[in-house]
């Protein structure tokens, strides 16, 4: 329960630092431009037998293909870091995803999106285990 808290917690972190880099000067925000404070972090642990390149294949399509669906305004995917948070950070997993919306209905368009699908339906024979963490970037 304690490692799963921590787990949130980094995430979390990590979550703020990427609204924050993403956020546009103050020029661009005069554009229209918006901030995504909806986050969706997957956390993605394969099966002992997957492919060789099943990690790098994972990375390569969540840019190449989630990135591309119009709800998302962020995208982050990863191995775990070789240097974390001393004593906190989990290394446990094969693969992260960060993603920013919106809002929820931008999730939601992001879940049910024809490119989704379709890298579900590639990678999810890999997958041993998924943890999702969904949360909303607040100020107060």
């Amino acid at each position: 329960m304690v490692r799963k808290l921590l787990v949130v917690g980094i995430l979390a972190a990590l979550a703020v630092v990427a609204a924050q880099v993403s956020d546009a000067p103050a020029q661009e925000k005069k554009k229209g431009k918006t901030k995504a404070p909806y986050v969706h972090t997957v956390i993605f642990y394969l099966k002992k037998g997957a492919p060789k390149d099943s990690i790098s294949d994972l990375i390569s399509d969540s840019h190449a293909m989630l990135a591309k669906i119009p709800s998302v305004k962020g995208l982050w995917a990863g191995r775990p870091a070789e240097k974390s948070t001393p004593k906190f950070a989990a290394t446990d997993y094969d693969c992260g995803l960060l993603v920013l919306f919106e809002n929820y209905e931008g999730l939601q368009e992001y879940l049910d999106h024809k490119l989704h699908t379709e890298f579900v339906e590639k990678h999810g024979k890999n997958f041993e285990r998924v943890t999702v963490y969904d949360f909303i970037n607040q100020k107060k």
